[in-house]
Order: structure tokens, then C-alpha cells, then sequence
């Protein structure tokens, strides 16, 4: 996966390193790039409350085939982590999701993803995919915040994306090789790296063409992300049943109908 970069949210802390609202340039990013990053958007303490909830809930066996153990995924922890739910549902990150999709927003899934150092022996990379590749939305309108909890980079599992890659609608995704719990779907395009600090943010769209590295360092890399859509959703996926109908949507701002 090749290299590059990207740029800032609602803070009372701006001294405290926290990032500022969006800016009408992140917005036309957004729609342009199909991604816009949001700058830090969590304080130290709160990292180490989400870290530890990481901990609390990390499963003992890796997502997938036995290659995967060093990938761990703990999903819908809104009803069960405190700290998760008041960073979902009103964390710093939630102004500028209204912003990008509209007064009436939703979530409908929350994850974290840790990527323990991979040997020669383990791959806990995740190829090429849209968000919608795995949960199908309509409207494909939804967008995903993705934050790091530790440093990601490309050395250790840090993002890349596909600029504009959105524009292209929902590619075909398939069983991917390596690991057969995940989604793969051919890149498109030239892709660039996305590094973030511990607490920085990139919000984008359920359309945008992502993936990740394997963990290369000796230390865990933690991200924890969270999708957003309108409130009137239906999820094609599972029927074409109304997003708000499932037991881990919760509704985030604005009204439901």
C-alpha cells in the first residue's frame, strides 16, 4: 500500500490540543476526497478510558483464520462500555458528523480493532474495501469516524485510503484470501497512507475504498471506529430492515422521523 497525508473538530479545549470545528475546506474535502481528517478529538484520559475498555472487552481469539490471530475485533459495545456510548453519542466528533451528513443522524455500528505485532507467521492486515461492501446501506449516505488510540501508522497497520473513490458507487466485494471473515474488493485507484496520532480522527464515507498494512513494530496498534447514517436507513444486508429497528442503533442527534 503506497504513502501520503490529509487535514481537522468541536472542542471547548483549544489549548488542550483538541481540534477546532470543521472547516467549510474539510467539508469540500469530504465530498471531493471522500475523507477529511478531523484533527484530535480525544483527550489523554479519555484515551487511556478507551484503552482500558479495549482491555476489558478484547477477545482471547484473533478474527478469523488461524494466520489472523493477531487481529481482535470487540463490536456494539454501546450497550455494555459507558465510556464507548459517550464517545459515540456525544463525543467531540459528533458537530462535525452533523455537518457532513445532516441534522438527523444515527449510529449503527462501533468497533475496536487491534492489531498485535504480526510475525512471519501471522498477517492482521485488512485488504481493500467499502464500509457498504460489508453492511449494505440505503442510502449509502453513512460515514465512518475511525480513531487511533495508539499511533497508526504504515509501520504498524495505519490506514490508506483511495482519494475520490467514493464516486465510483459500491464495487464488488468478495471473500477475501487471506482471511475469510473479511471483504475485499479491488483498490481502483492510487491509494495514500493516512497516518494518525493517538486520539486523531478521519471521518469518511461508507463508499471510500480503505484498507490496512500488517503490524511490522513490537507494540499492539488500537483504533476504534464508529458508522454513522440517517436515521431512516434501511439495511440491505439483513433485508432491507430499517436501521433503527436493530438493538445497537442509537439515535445521535436530531429527530428519528
Amino acid at each position: 500500500m503506497p504513502g501520503g497525508t490529509l487535514a481537522p473538530l468541536p472542542s471547548a479545549a483549544m489549548d488542550s490540543g483538541l481540534a477546532p470545528p470543521l472547516s467549510d475546506a474539510q467539508i469540500e474535502e469530504y465530498r471531493e476526497q471522500g475523507f477529511t481528517r478531523l484533527g484530535r478529538i480525544v483527550s489523554d484520559a479519555e484515551i487511556a478510558e478507551l484503552l482500558a475498555e479495549e482491555a476489558r472487552f478484547r477477545p482471547q481469539r484473533g478474527y478469523g483464520a488461524r494466520e489472523n490471530r493477531t487481529l481482535l475485533v470487540s463490536v456494539q459495545l454501546c450497550h455494555r462500555s459507558e465510556p464507548v456510548r459517550r464517545l459515540c453519542t456525544a463525543g467531540r466528533h459528533v458537530a462535525a458528523v452533523v455537518r457532513l451528513l445532516g441534522p438527523d443522524v444515527c449510529l449503527t455500528h462501533t468497533q475496536f480493532l487491534t492489531k498485535l505485532p504480526d510475525d512471519a507467521g501471522t498477517r492482521s492486515d485488512i485488504p481493500w474495501h467499502q464500509d457498504n461492501g460489508y453492511g449494505q446501506l440505503d442510502p449509502m449516505t453513512d460515514l465512518t469516524v475511525w480513531l487511533a488510540l495508539t499511533p497508526a501508522d504504515q509501520r504498524n497497520g495505519g490506514l490508506f485510503m483511495v482519494p475520490g473513490s467514493h464516486r465510483r458507487g459500491l464495487l464488488d466485494h468478495g471473500q477475501a484470501g487471506a482471511n475469510p471473515l473479511l471483504r475485499e474488493s479491488a483498490a481502483g485507484g492510487e491509494a495514500i497512507a493516512l497516518p494518525l496520532g493517538a486520539g486523531e480522527a478521519v471521518a469518511f464515507s461508507g463508499l471510500t475504498v480503505h484498507g490496512s498494512g500488517p503490524n511490522r513494530t513490537d507494540q499492539p496498534r488500537t483504533g476504534f471506529y464508529v458508522r454513522y447514517c440517517e436515521p431512516h436507513a434501511r439495511m440491505l444486508s439483513e433485508g432491507g430492515r430499517p436501521v433503527l429497528e436493530d438493538g445497537h442503533s442509537w439515535m445521535v442527534a436530531g429527530r428519528a422521523g
